[in-house]
């Protein structure tokens, strides 16, 4: 069966009604954010000087905690799986999965990487190389393995485990309790009571939208230099503005026609298209490159990863203070952090019919694999060009940034003409994935009640690209696109209170349901 095959018998098949959208969340919404643009614009020195400081403070202060709930996170769902809960289905009890395996871990893989994965997997080693972590010296030959490996772990299982917390406890509420309220503060209940139905409640939920909108920025601000840069080599021009608006409004026409047709019909179809691209684009690399240099070198990083797995979840680097786990981990975590909830409403969409057990193990296995291949692959050919003196990736990515240092190593590939283009339009296709499931969600968010297997109006779909498409273009133009994706990073610290929240409704209404 593949991603394109019918449901299974007995899924339930989407109500026709058209829910009510709300239309005070939308205005509200869009007004946060455009004050938040225009300040930005308006001073952005300022703005900047006092984000990045905030971000510093957040980074040094609070990097216990981001450690600590990342690291819980992964016990607890691992936990949760593995206990008597993990069987409880999400859904009644004749209620077979909406989505094949196939296109359930397409549409979730796609929605939680954006065209990030493909810029680091081939390059982040290359900054660990320079700037080592344990005190260990720069510039030698284990750094290649260290390097590689953390990168595998700040796309690992703790990051999945993270997106996993929103998902079972939304999930959980939706399908099993029957409450048909798609907001990330119905998800605190257990733990919060009656204050999600006052302003606390609306605090989480405008923030979730904030968190999704800027996170939208963020993904666009690194993939479309990548993007730019493959089209800038295939068509013999230099990147521009000009091409950056294209590419935007190619990707906006895109997840707009796909959100326009719906869920089974855009989404799915869609993530199924980006994921042949990227898997033949990684395949082609894998073979076309030094294949038992890069498999090798996989296995040692891999090995690596597992044998200090604690120890870098944990690591604060009290003593030294050289700042390698704020600036990384703790960058990381919370970046995951504060797309969290969005991944959370994704999933819960799309996962009627399955066990929680199926959803907790899926999300770890489909995610932490298809980043691990990624790494393994577009890193370990960096770092065999790095080795031979083909291509001085370091001081690449150092000096001119990701975006340059992996266009000039995709030109180092037999073909290299074909393989851009096909970067180019798989970073296009994974934007727009992205972009369309985020679009989905916020439609979903902002409708007053939506049943199971209802699609928000179309209207409402429509509404949330266009807004997810001026946001990022603005900021592009005017500038204050890279202080956006600080201010994002940021909302990670109350969500990380979310996140705490909902891993304690989770057992609550788990031990209470089910004593």
């Amino acid at each position: 069966m593949t991603i394109l095959d019918e449901a299974p018998k007995g899924a339930a098949k989407p109500v026709q009604n058209t829910p009510e959208t709300d239309r005070r969340m939308q205005v509200i919404s869009i007004a946060i954010i455009a004050i938040s643009a225009i300040l930005l614009i308006a001073f952005p020195e300022q703005g900047k000087t006092l984000l990045d400081g905030l971000f510093k403070w957040m980074t040094n202060s609070f990097d216990f905690a981001f450690l600590i709930v990342g690291f819980a996170a992964l016990v607890f769902v691992i936990w949760l799986a593995f206990s008597r809960f993990g069987a409880i289905k999400l859904g009644d009890a004749d209620t077979a999965p909406e989505f094949t395996w196939s296109a359930w871990g397409a549409m979730v893989f796609l929605a939680g990487i954006a065209s990030g994965l493909m810029l680091w997997a081939g390059t982040e080693w290359a900054y660990h190389y320079a700037w080592t972590p344990f005190g260990l010296e720069a510039a030698t030959p284990q750094m290649f393995t260290v390097g590689q490996s953390y990168g595998i772990f700040h796309w690992g299982p703790t990051a999945w485990a993270l997106y996993c917390i929103p998902a079972v406890a939304m999930s959980y509420i939706y399908y099993v309790r029957k409450r048909h309220i798609y907001k990330v503060s119905e998800a605190c209940r257990g733990a919060l009571g009656d204050m999600v139905d006052g302003p606390v409640g609306q605090v989480i939920d405008y923030m979730f939208i904030f968190g999704i909108l800027g996170a939208a920025a963020t993904s666009l601000g690194l993939g479309t230099p990548m993007i730019g840069g493959a089209l800038a080599h295939v068509l013999g021009i230099e990147p521009n503005v000009w091409l950056d608006v294209s590419i935007i409004l190619c990707c906006t026409a895109i997840f707009s026609i796909s959100s326009g047709l719906g869920l089974d019909d855009g989404i799915k179809r869609l993530s199924y298209a980006g994921s042949l691209i990227t898997l033949a684009i990684i395949i082609y690399v894998l073979f076309a490159g030094p294949t038992g240099f890069i498999v090798a070198l996989g296995m040692d990083s891999v090995a690596y990863t597992l044998t200090n797995y604690i120890t870098m979840s944990l690591w604060t680097d009290s003593v030294n203070g050289s700042g390698f786990p704020q600036a990384w981990t703790v960058f990381y975590w919370a970046w995951w952090v504060a797309y969290a909830p969005f991944m959370g409403l994704f999933v819960t969409r799309i996962s009627m019919g399955r066990k929680i057990r199926e959803v907790v193990i899926g999300l770890l296995t489909f995610g932490t694999s298809g980043c691990v291949l990624f790494y393994v692959v577009l890193g370990g050919y960096g770092i065999d060009q790095q080795i031979k003196g083909l291509l001085p990736m370091v001081d690449l990515v150092n000096e001119q940034g990701v975006a340059p240092a992996i266009i000039e190593m995709f030109k180092t590939l037999p073909g290299s003409g074909l393989v851009l283009l096909a970067v180019a339009v798989s970073g296009i296709v994974m934007l727009a994935t992205t972009f369309d499931s985020a679009a989905y969600v916020m439609a979903c968010a902002s409708t007053r009640e939506l049943d199971e297997g209802q699609e928000p109006a179309r209207g409402n779909r429509l509404f949330w690209c266009g807004a997810i498409a001026v946001l990022p273009m603005s900021l592009l133009f005017l500038g204050g696109l890279k202080t956006m994706q600080t201010a994002v990073v940021l909302v990670g610290l109350p969500i990380i209170l979310i996140m705490v929240f909902m891993m304690i409704t989770t057992v609550k209404y788990l031990k209470q349901d089910h004593a």
